[in-house]
């Protein structure tokens, strides 16, 4: 490491008040700013900032739309390079000399990183979390995000992926899991307007998504090698395509 106050502003957003954050709010001291969204998470923010360097920004909580909330930080970051980083994920150690590296880039408005999903102590190499990269180092005049939920940036630029690793540690447990996938199918439901469909299209779409989602998480993207982790994903990321459908139809 080269440098420990890297001109880069952090940004995360948070309803959590345990272990988790804490950890997520250590490998982020690196950058000269830190901001906080706090959702009413209830953390101790007096102690907080005996150890660690932030910025607090009071929010009223849950989080109802991801992409307003992630627009707000860009506006609120003073420097040119913006990172997201949700409140159960790390910044590996390794990863900030390209860190370093990559906020003095001039010709390049946005970066991916590689997220790799931890799920009972094992990280998760299948599946659709297997592997995946999230555009989340961006110039904040170039990015703006769009969808309330599973949100995605668009850049107004070039964009190119980067070497950065984060570590997501979203589920501790099954309960967790469950409830998590019950207020993002919420938000969904609304996003995708599938009330609007017919009843019988609504109907194929509920027998067919679901299904089609377990066999492509659990088989065509070879989740099965991930043991019953994968399996466990596999089942719960189709229940989360069931019941964006279940909503909708208590909308009709």
């Amino acid at each position: 490491m080269k440098n420990n106050n890297i001109p880069l502003s952090i940004v995360i957003l948070t309803h959590r008040s345990d272990q988790r954050f804490l950890n997520s709010l250590k490998s982020a001291q690196k950058a000269k700013e830190v901001l906080v969204l706090d959702y009413q998470s209830g953390n101790n923010w007096k102690n907080l900032e005996k150890k660690y360097h932030f910025t607090l920004i009071k929010r009223s909580g849950p989080i109802e739309n991801f992409a307003k909330e992630r627009n707000l930080g860009l506006k609120k970051a003073k420097h040119e390079w913006v990172l997201f980083l949700d409140s159960d994920e790390e910044i590996s150690s390794e990863s900030w000399d390209e860190i370093e590296d990559l906020v003095k880039e001039k010709l390049i408005d946005g970066f991916f990183v590689e997220r790799t999903d931890v799920f009972y102590g094992k990280p998760l190499r299948f599946g659709e979390t297997g592997g995946t990269n999230f555009l989340r180092l961006v110039k904040k005049d170039k990015a703006k995000y769009l969808r309330p939920v599973h949100e995605t940036a668009l850049i107004d630029g070039k964009t190119e992926y980067s070497r950065i690793k984060i570590n997501h540690y979203s589920h501790q447990n099954i309960t967790e899991f469950l409830k998590d996938i019950t207020h993002y199918s919420l938000l969904e439901s609304e996003y995708q307007n599938d009330d609007l469909l017919s009843p019988t299209k609504l109907g194929i779409k509920t027998i067919i998504y679901p299904k089609t989602k377990f066999i492509k998480n659990y088989i065509l993207k070879l989740g099965f090698l991930d043991g019953w982790r994968g399996l466990v994903y596999a089942t719960m990321m189709s229940l989360h395509s069931l019941m964006v459908r279940i909503f909708s139809y208590e909308n009709l």
